[in-house]
C-alpha cells in the first residue's frame, strides 16, 4: 500500500470517527498518521512506540472517543495483508497495541490536564468570589457603620445580633450591651398594642415589614423618638430567619414639633392652654358625649385689672396675670377643670363628664375665693385683684360650643353688672337684654366721630334761694336704631376700654362750649378713673377752658369717691392738685355708697360733696324716711360743713324729699323735683320756686359760686 493510499484510509477513518475537524485538517492529520505508520513498520523501527505516537496524535487532535481508536485499528488492520510478512504483521500488531495504549494514555493525560485546568479555574473563581465577598462585606460594614440611621439585626427569637454605631450612639448602649439584650427590653411605657402585635406578626412570618413612630428609653433614662422600619429576612425555604431594623432618630424634629404645637395651643405668658386648645377640648366634650354627661364653662374676668395695668405698668400687669394663672391652676386641681387664658385678663375653666363630684357653681366659688387672696408679685407689694365669673352648665348632648361660650360670656357680664366679685349662673331669660348691650359695645368705637353723642343738663338748685347753683352735663347716645341711650347703657362698657377717653374729651369740650354761650353759673362734668390716669387729661382741661374762654371756677369736675380711694397712689392725687391749681372746682360724687373715705375728704382739695341718691330711695312712694339713713346723712352733712364743703343732695324727686334734705342742712338739691335734664337748645330750664332756706346747724356757709337763674343765650 502506498503512502497516498494509506493517507486516504486514515482520512476516511478520521471522517467516519465523527469528531469535528475542518476539511483540510483531516487531510493534514491523515498524512502525518500515514507517515508515522510507514516509519513504524520499517525493520529497525519500534512499532509499538510508533503506535503510541499515533494514539497521541489522535488524542491531541481531539479524537478521544472509543470509535476513533476503533477506526484507527481498522486502518492498520487493512494494511496487514499487503505486507505478507510475518515480521511486519507482528509489527502491525505491536503498532495497534501501542496505538491503543498511546491513545488511552494521551486521553488520560488530556483528561488530567483538563481536570487540573478546571481545578485551577475553580480555585481561582472561588478565590475571586471570596475576595469579592470579602470586599462586599467590608463595604456593607462600612456602609452600615457609617450610616446616619441606626441599623440592627436580630434573630426571630428576639435576640439582637448586630447593631451599628449610629444605633449605639442613639440609644447609649455599646455593641456588647446590645448583643446581650432582647428586643422586648426596648419596650416603652407608651407603646401601643399595635407596636408589639406587628412585631409578633413579623417574626412569625405573617408579614414582611412594618413601619411606625416609636419611643425608646436610652441608657441614661432620656427618651429618644424614632421612625422605626423593620423588615423580615427569610431563608431559601421561605421561613423567617432574621429581622433587620432601621431606626431614624427624630427626637429633635419631634421636640421641635411638640414645641411648635405647645406654642400654638398655649399662652406664652402664663403657660396655660390658650383659646385654640380650650375650644378644641370643648368641641371634643360636646362631639360624642355619653348619655348622662354634662359640660360646664366658667368664664373668669379679673375685676380692676386694667387699673393695675394702667397704674403700675404692663410689666407688673403681666406678673399679676402669671400669679392669677398659677392661683387658678392650683385651685382647680382637685376638680380637674381645664384652666385656659383666652385673652388679656380673661380666663376660662372647662368641666365635662358626669359632674356629680364637681358642681360647676362650687368650683366657681372656689376659684373666686382663691383670687380674693392677695397675689405675690415679684418685686412688688402684694396685689389684690378680684374676679367675676359667669357659669353655664348644660347637657353635653346637643350642646354647641359657640352657644356655650356666648352664654358663659353673658353670665359673666351679668356678674359684672351685679357689682363684680361674684359668680352668676347663666339665665336664658337674661340673654336678650345682654345681647343688646353687646351690640352697644360693638358700636362704641367711632362714636364721637359719628356725631351720635349729645348732652343734656340738669340744674343743681340752691335750697335757700331756688337759684341755679350749676348744671350737670349728662351724656346721651342718640343711637340710630335704639333711640336715646342713657349712660347706664354704655359708660361702664366704655370705661372698660379706651373708648371712655375720646368720649370724656368730647363731653369736656362740649360742656365748656355750652357753658360759654349760656348764663349758667357753672357746669359739672363727670370724670372717670381712666381720664385721671390719662397723661393728657390736665392739658385737655386747660385747652377746653382756653377755647371756651370761661373762668376755670365755672368748671366743676365730679369724681366718685371710689376713684380716689387709693390715697397711696400719688398719680390721681397729683392730677387733682393740678386741677385745683388751675382754679377748677372738685366735687366728690355719690359719697356714702362706696368706701366713704373720710381721709380723702381731709387730704384732697374738694370743694363740694354730693350725697348719693340711694339715701333717699327709702322715702319714695310716700314711705317714711328710714331713721338710720336720716342720721347718717345728717352726720355726713355736718362733717362736710365742718371742713367747708358745700353739700348737694341727689335724687330729690318729691316735695317730701325736698323737705327732708332741707331739714338735715343740705345746701343744694338735684333731682326731678327741681328740674329734669334738658338740652342746651331749650330757651330756659324750669326751676322750682324758691323755698324756705335750710337751717344750717353749725359753721358758716361755704364759699360757693353765684347762683344765677339759667338763661340760655343761643
Amino acid at each position: 500500500m502506498t503512502q497516498k493510499r494509506l493517507s486516504a484510509d486514515w482520512e476516511s477513518a478520521l471522517r467516519e470517527s465523527g469528531d469535528p475537524l475542518a476539511g483540510h485538517d483531516f487531510a493534514h492529520l491523515a498524512e502525518r498518521l500515514a507517515m508515522v505508520t510507514l516509519a513504524g513498520l520499517t525493520p529497525t523501527a519500534d512499532a509499538e512506540k510508533s503506535g503510541r505516537r499515533l494514539g497521541r496524535l489522535l488524542a491531541d487532535a481531539h479524537f478521544t472517543a472509543p470509535k476513533a481508536v476503533g477506526q484507527a485499528v481498522m486502518v492498520l488492520a487493512r494494511y496487514a495483508p499487503d505486507v505478507g510478512d510475518v515480521y511486519r504483521e507482528r509489527q502491525l500488531v505491536l503498532m495497534q497495541g501501542g496505538l491503543a495504549a498511546g491513545h488511552a494514555s494521551a486521553v488520560q493525560q488530556r483528561l488530567l490536564t483538563q481536570q487540573e485546568a478546571i481545578h485551577r479555574a475553580s480555585s481561582a473563581a472561588r478565590d475571586e468570589v471570596a475576595r469579592a465577598l470579602s470586599e462586599s462585606e467590608a463595604r456593607w460594614r462600612r456602609l452600615v457603620n457609617q450610616a446616619p440611621v441606626g441599623i440592627a439585626i436580630g434573630d426571630t427569637e428576639g435576640n439582637i445580633l448586630e447593631a451599628n454605631a449610629s444605633l449605639q450612639r442613639m440609644l447609649g448602649f455599646s455593641l456588647e450591651d446590645m448583643r446581650g439584650m432582647r428586643i422586648e427590653q426596648f419596650t416603652h411605657p407608651q407603646d401601643g398594642e399595635d407596636v408589639w402585635s406587628q412585631y409578633a406578626d413579623l417574626v412569625a412570618g405573617r408579614r414582611d415589614e412594618y413601619r411606625m413612630e416609636k419611643q425608646y428609653v436610652r441608657k441614661d433614662g432620656e427618651v429618644a423618638w424614632t421612625n422605626l422600619s423593620v423588615s423580615l429576612i427569610r431563608d431559601p425555604d421561605g421561613a423567617p430567619a432574621f429581622q433587620v431594623a432601621v431606626v431614624e432618630d427624630i427626637t429633635e424634629r419631634h421636640t421641635l414639633a411638640e414645641r411648635l404645637q405647645h406654642e400654638a395651643t398655649h399662652d406664652p405668658l402664663t403657660g396655660l392652654p390658650n383659646r385654640v386648645l380650650f375650644l378644641r377640648r370643648l368641641d371634643r366634650a360636646v362631639a360624642d358625649p355619653g348619655p348622662d354627661e354634662r359640660v360646664a364653662v366658667l368664664f373668669i374676668d379679673l375685676d380692676g385689672f386694667k387699673f393695675v395695668n394702667d397704674s403700675r405698668g404692663h410689666i407688673v400687669g403681666d406678673r399679676v396675670l402669671i400669679a392669677v394663672a398659677e392661683r387658678l391652676a392650683e385651685a382647680s386641681r382637685q376638680s380637674g377643670a381645664l384652666i385656659a387664658r383666652l385673652a388679656g385678663d380673661e380666663f376660662v375653666a372647662l368641666l365635662s363628664g358626669s359632674l356629680e363630684d364637681k358642681q360647676p357653681m362650687t368650683v366657681a366659688e372656689e376659684l373666686l375665693a382663691a383670687l380674693k387672696q392677695p397675689l405675690k408679685v415679684t418685686g412688688q407689694l402684694p396685689v389684690q385683684v378680684g374676679a367675676s365669673i359667669g357659669v353655664v352648665e348644660l347637657p353635653s348632648t346637643g350642646a354647641n360650643s359657640a352657644e356655650i361660650m356666648q352664654a358663659a360670656d353673658l353670665a359673666l357680664h351679668a356678674a359684672k353688672e351685679a357689682g363684680k366679685g361674684r359668680v352668676v349662673e347663666h339665665d336664658p331669660k337674661r340673654r336678650a337684654g345682654q345681647l343688646t348691650k353687646f351690640q352697644v359695645a360693638m358700636q362704641l368705637p367711632g362714636l364721637v366721630e359719628r356725631g351720635e353723642l349729645a348732652l343734656v343738663y340738669q340744674p343743681l338748685v340752691r335750697l335757700d334761694s331756688g337759684a341755679v347753683h350749676s348744671v350737670e352735663a349728662l351724656l346721651r347716645w342718640n343711637h340710630p336704631t335704639m333711640g336715646s341711650l342713657s349712660p347706664d347703657m354704655f359708660i361702664r362698657i366704655a370705661e372698660e376700654n379706651a373708648a371712655i377717653l375720646p368720649i370724656g374729651r368730647w363731653v369736656l369740650d362740649r360742656a365748656c362750649e355750652d357753658m360759654a354761650v349760656s348764663a349758667w353759673p357753672a357746669v359739672n362734668i363727670n370724670v372717670s378713673v381712666r381720664q385721671l390716669y390719662s397723661p393728657q387729661f390736665v392739658d385737655d382741661i386747660r385747652r377746653a377752658l382756653d377755647l371756651a374762654q370761661i373762668d376755670p371756677s365755672a368748671l366743676r369736675v365730679e369724681i366718685t369717691e371710689s376713684v380716689v380711694m387709693n390715697l397711696d397712689d400719688p398719680e390721681p392725687v397729683a392730677v387733682l392738685d393740678q386741677l385745683t391749681g388751675l382754679g377748677v372746682r372738685l366735687v366728690m360724687d355719690d359719697f356714702g355708697t362706696g368706701y366713704s373715705n373720710l381721709a380723702a375728704l381731709r387730704r384732697l382739695p374738694w370743694h363740694e360733696l354730693k350725697l348719693a341718691g340711694a339715701f333717699l330711695e327709702s322715702t319714695r312712694a310716700g314711705r317714711a324716711w328710714n331713721p338710720t339713713d336720716q342720721r347718717i346723712l345728717a352726720t355726713l352733712v355736718d362733717l362736710a360743713h365742718s371742713i367747708d364743703l358745700l353739700v348737694t343732695a341727689e335724687g330729690v324727686e318729691t316735695a317730701e324729699q325736698d323737705q327732708q334734705v332741707r331739714s338735715i342742712g343740705c345746701d343744694v338739691g338735684q333731682g326731678w323735683f327741681y328740674a329734669r335734664p334738658a338740652p342746651v337748645s331749650s330757651s330756659a330750664i324750669v326751676v322750682s320756686k324758691p323755698r324756705t332756706p335750710p337751717q344750717r346747724r353749725s359753721g358758716t356757709a361755704p364759699n360757693t359760686a353765684p347762683m344765677n337763674t339759667i338763661q340760655v343765650r343761643r
